[in-house]
């Protein structure tokens, strides 16, 4: 009796232990979108590596969802849609446009409007109607709707990162969505009659999310629209009556200048408004330069680049000092640019330079060798007219039978492109009958593919398993021509700025040749967004 006495409180300690160091911690929204970022690339279910964190994710079968949207009550009796500008609602616009709906989309930062409504002439073909959304210039095909505008919004079709189907959302974390949305609200452009949708991966959606993650300036939705199925919530939970003054900060302000003058509008209406003194919606990576340096660098765990909310701040902010020391891997002697917020984090002094830093002789600091240089390449070749359904693994099979072998592959199947690198392995420049020897092989090209059927290998990208309502569809196989055209390194244009086909110019695989394309003629300028060796 005595020593299972002495055994129980022992007991009891470990079981304890062991509680704390196994239960999760208080999820936040920041979690729950790593959660489900790491849900969409594990179940590869997202479109291009870099379009999954850190944003609403671009997704396949997005086109299925706007199919069944456009099929609902709600979208055939709205007149005025507004469509935020993320890339898993391209498809829904398009449908919108070709449909004659008036499509408004959000306006550029810098911009005092309220909005931009798509503007398309009447007898606009579809094609024209397509090209009319693509385009960036602010002045072409855009009209701006001022704060004394009297639209009415009918519909309202927002991105998210993670949805319940009571209809709580979380966006992706800088809280200009909410702030649109508020906005809207507070000049009536959005009325109770409006729906709020958003458009999601099925991966995206889950049963229910803490209640006491949400604030009055979050945004609910009232429609849930999948790949597979449209979900309407059964209680409409109450949106944010305005904007909150009090919330938003001078800098705040400054990025959107509709909001500055909105409120000189209310001031001198009679109206008293106070801002936030501390400003903690702050982006903490301010320089306004383009990043550099590797991708697995830009976007490993704890990217300090990204832009924080509010919410975030306030859910982080207590355990910042708490915090577990990150892995040490392979990146430990990398070191990332400070900014002035965050001071020296490395235990490096600030200021010294690379050439002066000091390892240790006993071998753990050295650095690590070099990689060998690549082999130089030559001249590229670009491919078109590729489908989204196209694999990469389907290219390479093509180019193997082929006797084709690319130095790599920088894939775009999602643009319908994809760019094949040439070059001599041995380090000599190839010569014009390596480039005749390749377009020949090139010639006629074309790539068959399998869809439909339980047992068709998905698309690049798509989930593992087939849906549901494709298990039993037949087998077909299908052939896509694809377009080739060379683009050779280091193009110079002669006297009268054209090039010939054996001087570097653009020549497709019937020899024609072609003018040195902006932006192509160098292809040396072609940016990689998924290279893979052959």
């Amino acid at each position: 009796m005595e020593n299972q006495s002495n055994e129980a409180p022992v007991a009891a300690a470990a079981a304890a232990e062991v509680s704390s160091t196994t239960q999760p911690a208080e999820p936040t929204k920041r979690s729950l979108r790593v959660q489900t970022w790491k849900k969409i690339q594990e179940g590869k279910v997202g479109i291009g590596f870099n379009g999954i964190f850190n944003r609403i994710p671009a997704f396949v079968d997005a086109d299925k969802a706007a199919a069944l949207l456009i099929e609902e009550e709600e979208f055939k009796k709205a007149q005025h849609i507004k469509v935020n500008i993320d890339r898993a609602l391209h498809d829904f616009k398009e449908q919108s446009m070709l449909a004659n709906k008036s499509v408004y989309l959000p306006s550029t930062r810098d911009s005092p409007a309220l909005c931009l409504k798509v503007d398309v002439p009447a007898d606009a073909t579809d094609e024209q109607k397509k090209e009319a959304l693509r385009v960036q210039d602010i002045q072409k095909f855009r009209s701006e709707i001022g704060l004394d505008s009297q639209l009415k919004l009918d519909l309202v079709v927002i991105g998210s990162v993670v949805v319940s189907r009571d209809g709580y959302r979380i966006g992706r974390g800088n809280g200009f969505a909410d702030l649109d949305i508020g906005l809207l609200i507070e000049l009536g452009v959005i009325t109770p009659e409006t729906a709020i949708v958003t458009i999601v991966h099925d991966v995206q959606v889950v049963d229910t999310l803490p209640v006491n993650l949400f604030q009055k300036y979050d945004t609910p939705v009232d429609i849930i629209v999948t790949p597979t199925e449209v979900i309407r919530v059964a209680k409409r939970l109450p949106r944010p009556n305005g904007v909150f003054w009090e919330l938003l900060s001078e800098r705040r302000l400054k990025i959107l200048p509709v909001l500055q003058q909105l409120k000189e509008q209310l001031e001198k209406a009679g109206k008293k408004i106070t801002l936030k003194e501390e400003d903690t919606d702050v982006e903490q990576h301010q320089n306004s330069r383009r990043r550099r340096g590797p991708l697995r660098r830009r976007f490993q765990r704890g990217n300090p680049g990204r832009t924080t909310s509010q919410t975030d701040n306030e859910q982080q902010g207590d355990n910042a000092q708490k915090r577990t020391p990150r892995r040490k891997g392979r990146f430990i002697n990398r070191r990332r640019r400070t900014n002035k917020s965050e001071g020296d984090q490395s235990g490096v002094e600030v200021g010294v330079k690379s050439e002066d830093r000091k390892f240790d002789e006993g071998g753990a600091g050295e650095r690590r060798p070099k990689k060998k240089n690549r082999p130089h390449r030559d001249f590229c070749v670009k491919l078109t007219n590729l489908t989204r359904d196209i694999r990469v693994k389907d290219l390479k099979s093509e180019l193997r039978k082929r006797e084709c072998n690319p130095l790599s592959i920088t894939w775009k199947g999602h643009f319908g492109k994809c760019f094949l690198h040439f070059g001599n392995r041995n380090g000599a420049p190839s010569t014009q009958d390596d480039v005749d020897k390749v377009l020949k092989s090139l010639n006629d090209l074309s790539l068959t593919i399998t869809t439909g059927g339980g047992d068709s290998a998905p698309a690049a990208g798509a989930a593992e398993e087939p849906p549901v309502e494709n298990v039993n569809a037949p087998v077909q196989t299908k052939t896509i021509n694809v377009n080739v055209e060379l683009l050779n390194f280091g193009a110079k244009k002669n006297a009268g700025g054209n090039t010939s086909a054996g001087e570097g110019g653009n020549t497709n695989v019937n020899g024609e040749d072609g003018n040195a394309a902006a932006g192509e003629g160098a292809a040396s300028r072609i940016e990689s967004v998924d290279t893979t060796t052959v």
